[in-house]
């Protein structure tokens, strides 16, 4: 059974070291198939450093000419579960609040490799650490396609570390950024990235210490650290005594 890309997702739970699926939580790891989306395996209290991620039969992940098996993809990710969570550990440090969903836009050439991976969408707000996932990502190799090139988009969720961030509206954040956007653009190489998206963590007091970037396209190299640099050096409104996630699009 096919099905059109945009309707198929791939969703792995990170929780720390261990791995959880992205529906309802299971009491064993037997293979189920739900409303087309494929996730990953459940948690096991005896194995917390990435149980094997569930592959549901007869699922593909097609693109505009090709497809692709979704189990074989799902496992070829799995095999990197590990690597990604170790993204968290040695980047975030004592910042507790860093967490949320992060979407991996794939393009699986027809040898397998990928031609483009990027961060399409982030929540974590921590460019160092996505950066790593990113680097992860890339040292994948998948099963070739079937007819051409086929896209792929790979959903995780990485837990915080015990501090849950309330999200802002952009409006709370738009006033103070609006006053840096001559700087913001001058990040950017050859007018590159046209578009992105800028998640941070406000702090009480109102100062920002963990700031990330998500684009569809290829980021410049320093790019997100140059961004990053220009919106921590800011004060926004104070979140009164909580920290608040604030996402502005570009």
């Amino acid at each position: 059974m096919r099905f059109p890309m945009h309707v198929i997702c791939i969703a792995v739970v990170v929780v720390g070291l261990g791995v959880g699926g992205c529906g309802p939580k299971e009491e064993t790891h037997k293979p189920r198939r739900t409303n087309g989306d494929v996730g990953a395996g459940t948690n096991d209290s005896n194995n917390t450093d990435s149980p094997p991620p569930r592959r549901p039969d007869g699922i593909a992940i097609t693109g505009l000419k090709g497809t692709i098996d979704a189990a074989a993809v799902e496992k070829a990710l799995g095999k990197k579960t590990r690597d990604m969570a170790a993204c968290r550990r040695n980047h975030i440090g004592s910042l507790s609040y860093v967490g949320g969903e992060v979407t991996l836009f794939f393009v699986i050439g027809m040898d397998g490799v990928p031609t483009k991976v990027v961060l399409e969408k982030s929540q974590l707000g921590h460019w160092e650490m996505e950066a790593c996932i990113l680097g992860v990502a890339r040292s994948l190799k998948f099963v070739k396609p079937e007819g051409g090139k086929a896209d792929v988009r790979y959903t995780m969720s990485l837990a915080n570390n015990g501090t849950d961030a309330k999200n802002w509206d952009a409006d709370k954040a738009k006033r103070t950024l609006k006053k840096k956007r001559r700087a913001l653009r001058a990040c950017r190489k050859g007018g590159q990235p046209k578009h992105f998206t800028l998640t941070f963590y406000v702090l009480p007091g109102g100062s920002v210490k963990s700031v990330g970037v998500a684009s569809g396209a290829l980021l410049p190299a320093g790019f997100a650290e140059c961004v990053a640099k220009v919106v921590v050096g800011q004060t926004f409104p104070d979140p009164l005594g909580s920290v608040a996630r604030a996402t502005y699009d570009y």
